[in-house]
């Protein structure tokens, strides 16, 4: 008989206390980490509303990374929000788990931000890993960033959007004068977002069937204040950071979920790194009705790829 199991509760990792909760059917189930986006923004309680289907198959545990969610504090030390330490964090996070539920190794999901994470994890650290799978990847903080402003001014200028042609025009000359800020980011990805290029349809819709409490909790102030603060912090190295010349070899089997018209994480970048891996296997799976959210767009597809993954790839 399937024993439901879970728990929400406070781990402490690289020193500092952080949101993690796990959730399953079975405890026979394989261990499935969730590394979320951002950096800064917790997604548990988009993957509750989509993807909790997945529980059926998988001990699934998400984690409000140090900065994020559950686990903002302004007090974090500046010096500790690098890219390093969050893998430290995620590393130390899957010790615990299999140290708990007496498993040897995790299923490891990334989106977005995280996938920079997810990548390097995977690279440096095989043995703790069934496989890889990357929804989102994000391959260069700085070319993915340029592509995706060049994406929304192309779109502007099409469509003769004089208010969104100025602002990106302001934005980039901003950046160019003071580096990157915030207050640019939040005019970059709104005007993305607007052209299509973060989800492909409303993207109000998507967030529409997040429970309320939810909603309010980490998508309200809170998500603008994570957010700001990891921005502030990790966003420099973010956009130097190319895994084509950092996390290129692996020794599990690879997959990259790619949404057709994502331009966030653009789809053309996450080809390019997928034809330019090494890996034991790779496996590269289109989806073709979404943008960067689609483990959400199309949330079926998603969750039955995942299980099918562990069927194959699981011992």
């Amino acid at each position: 008989m399937a024993e439901e199991v879970g728990f929400r509760r406070r781990v402490v990792l690289g020193g500092f206390a952080q949101e993690v909760s796990v959730r399953g059917d079975d405890l026979g189930n394989p261990l499935l980490l969730v590394l979320h986006g951002g950096p800064g923004l917790a997604e548990m309680p988009l993957f509750a509303a989509y993807n909790s289907g997945l529980e059926r198959h998988f001990l699934v545990a998400h984690w409000d990374q140090r900065g994020a969610g559950r686990s903002y504090d302004a007090g974090i030390p500046a010096e500790s929000m690098t890219l390093r330490q969050f893998v430290d964090d995620a590393v130390e996070l899957i010790d615990v788990l299999t140290a708990e539920f007496g498993q040897k190794k995790v299923y490891l999901v990334a989106h977005s931000w995280g996938t920079l994470l997810g990548a390097m994890i995977a690279s440096e650290y095989p043995e703790k890993l069934h496989a890889y799978i990357g929804a989102g990847q994000l391959v260069s903080g700085r070319r993915a960033a340029r592509t995706a402003y060049e994406f929304a001014l192309r779109k502007a200028t099409e469509q003769q959007h004089e208010e969104a042609i100025s602002a990106l025009q302001k934005m980039q000359q901003s950046a160019a004068d003071g580096g990157p800020t915030f207050a640019n980011a939040v005019v970059h990805r709104a005007w993305v977002q607007y052209f299509g290029g973060t989800v492909n349809g409303s993207h109000e819709a998507l967030f529409a069937r997040i429970e309320p409490a939810l909603l309010r909790e980490y998508f309200g102030k809170l998500r603008d204040i994570a957010q700001e603060f990891s921005f502030r912090h990790l966003m420099p190295e973010t956009l130097e950071t190319d895994l084509l010349h950092t996390a290129r070899r692996f020794e599990i089997p690879i997959h990259l979920f790619v949404g057709r018209y994502d331009q966030v994480t653009p789809a053309e970048q996450a080809v390019e790194y997928f034809e330019a891996i090494e890996a034991p296997s790779k496996q590269l799976h289109w989806f073709e009705n979404s943008a960067h959210f689609l483990p959400f767009e199309e949330a079926d597809k998603f969750n039955t790829l995942l299980t099918a993954i562990a069927l194959e790839e699981r011992p």
